[in-house]
């Protein structure tokens, strides 16, 4: 061929190519799609039964079931009598205790790796049962082969083990945590470390780097380097050369009425930190306080709460605010302590540890519906201030924005009454609405279930519960863009608005939860599916 047929070749080999290549490309990319729907309506949102502890979904169960029958496996696969499964057992227990090690305490890598607390909660949660599960057939296994002697450091180790596995089960217990929280997560750090050198001692082989010995090392490693970050980091967060120690101001929360006197909220409180050493703020971040002053054991507490509001005063310090509920005996004690009168108590010490959370980044929507029930709104008000912020910078597609917000009680709405009236003032484009849906407890006497008051252009109060499935299909309909439903509620409403939402999934159309579900008196039994799953009953977003 001369040079022109080779330049023929080429030409047609480019043009190929490249309609080969954006015939692939749109396979794939038509693939993909579709794919994400189905994974998204038939595996990542649907919940397994609402009984079951937390927000588990049936995505979260086939990972459960991957991990049991992975643990089932390994332990009896090549075993061929009691001995050789009651080593293998003992093996597995003491694999699974090396990511317990980490903690059940939400901490930096973990946060940093983009891990929810959600999720972090249910992984220690299984490891830990399943760590107790082995190590206790491990020891009936033991002791159906050999009898058990309390003559020998090994022996007695072995018991001390099996104990102290036993009791950590038993006070892993919803009830026992319900009524004992405190004691129970102090008492589960000892219990541990009580396992882990019972299990040592257990060994008879002392070589570093032989199994189960070298496991035993990697966990107290981690749990030592784990330990040296958070002591760190609360350091750097709290101590700043020249300036206080964080202070922590508690207010009264007052529900205001125009030419009436205010009426003071009892339920729940502000709580004003004024920042040593402030952070890049964002939607969807908590931190753990903890207030020493505010009983004689508040000192050992430190308890997780959405940073609802942020600000910088006139003298230039960084302020942030947390709506906290009142639920166990931490908050209660808070209670005692606000004032309208900020100088009555004054100022108390305040340690924070965080901020953690990973935000939903909600500013890539043209249309953005936010849900929540009681005090989720502490999660859902720091997006409609960010989004707000970047409508007018124009770094974000956000063209609209629903708030959707339910309470059990009128007099809840005075919580962020002063924060929703900024809000609507910096909505100058007016992108911004927001309905209040109150289910009971009304302040006037003559409002009747079903009334609705105008409160404003872009404020509603609708006094029944709301019709989820007809407030989305009317903003679907009117929509800008793609648009992204948020949700801080509570399980029945939020397993609810999945279902809603699964039925009607295409690509234009994605729900996203923050990491925690505040409590509701509606859901079952009065239980309560706060921010941590392992703190099931102690706390609620905002309140503990």
């Amino acid at each position: 061929m001369d040079i022109t047929q080779w330049y023929a070749v080429a030409l047609g080999g480019l043009v190929a190519v490249s309609v080969i290549s954006y015939l692939l490309l749109s396979i794939i990319r038509i693939a993909h799609t579709y794919t994400t729907i189905y994974f998204l309506k038939y595996l990542f949102y649907p919940q397994v039964h609402r009984y079951i502890r937390g927000k588990t979904t049936r995505f979260d169960a086939v990972l459960i079931v991957a991990f049991l029958v992975g643990n089932i496996l390994c332990t009896t696969i090549g075993v061929k009598d009691i001995p050789s499964f009651t080593r293998r057992t003992g093996l597995m227990s003491t694999i699974n205790l090396m990511p317990l090690s980490l903690g059940g305490h939400l901490n930096l890598v973990a946060s940093r790796c983009g891990i929810t607390f959600e999720d972090y909660s249910r992984i220690h949660r299984w490891l830990g049962w399943v760590a107790i599960a082995e190590g206790l057939v491990h020891a009936a296994a033991a002791a159906s082969i050999q009898k058990l002697s309390l003559h020998t450091l090994p022996q007695i180790a072995a018991l001390t083990a099996a104990i102290g596995m036993g009791t950590v089960l038993l006070f892993s217990t919803a009830t026992v945590r319900r009524h004992l929280y405190e004691i129970f997560l102090k008492f589960h750090l000892v219990l541990a470390a009580i396992v882990v050198a019972a299990i040592w001692l257990h060994n008879r082989s002392k070589k570093l780097f032989e199994s189960p010995i070298v496991y035993l090392l990697a966990s107290i490693c981690l749990w030592i380097l784990m330990v040296t970050l958070q002591f760190s980091q609360i350091l750097y967060r709290n101590l700043k050369y020249g300036k206080p120690l964080n202070r922590a101001t508690v207010q009264t929360i007052t529900f205001k009425r125009q030419n009436m006197k205010d009426i003071p909220i009892s339920d729940a409180i502000h709580v004003r930190v004024t920042l040593s050493r402030p952070w890049n703020f964002r939607a969807g971040q908590f931190v753990y306080l903890c207030i020493p002053g505010v009983s004689r054991t508040a000192f050992i507490q430190s308890h997780p709460f959405y940073v609802s509001w942020w600000y910088r005063d006139l003298d230039d310090n960084y302020i942030v605010v947390f709506i906290i509920q009142r639920m166990g005996s931490f908050t209660r004690d808070l209670l005692l302590h606000a004032s309208n009168d900020l100088t009555q108590y004054g100022e108390m010490k305040a340690i924070i540890e965080g901020p953690y959370g990973n935000e939903l980044n909600l500013e890539l929507y043209g249309t953005v519906l936010l849900f929540a029930t009681g005090i989720g709104i502490a999660g859902q008000l720091p997006y409609v201030k960010q989004l707000l912020e970047g409508y007018h910078n124009c770094e974000v597609k956000t063209r609209r924005i629903a708030l959707f917000w339910e309470m059990d009680s009128e007099f809840h709405s005075g919580w962020v009454a002063d924060m929703m009236k900024e809000l609507l003032e910096r909505d100058t484009d007016r992108i911004l609405d927001i309905k209040l849906f109150v289910l009971g407890n009304y302040i006037s006497a003559q409002t009747r279930q079903g009334d609705i008051v105008s409160l404003g252009e872009r404020l509603s109060k609708t006094y029944e519960a709301m019709d989820v499935e007809d407030l989305i299909r009317s903003e679907i309909r009117g929509r800008k863009g793609h648009t992204v439903i948020s949700l801080c509620m509570d399980d029945e409403a939020s397993n609810k608005i999945r279902e809603i939402v699964r039925r009607m999934l295409d690509k234009t159309i994605h729900l996203k939860e923050l990491e925690f579900r505040p409590y509701s008196s509606r859901t079952y039994g009065g239980r309560l599916t706060a921010m941590l799953n392992h703190r099931r009953v102690k706390r609620s977003i905002g309140g503990v």
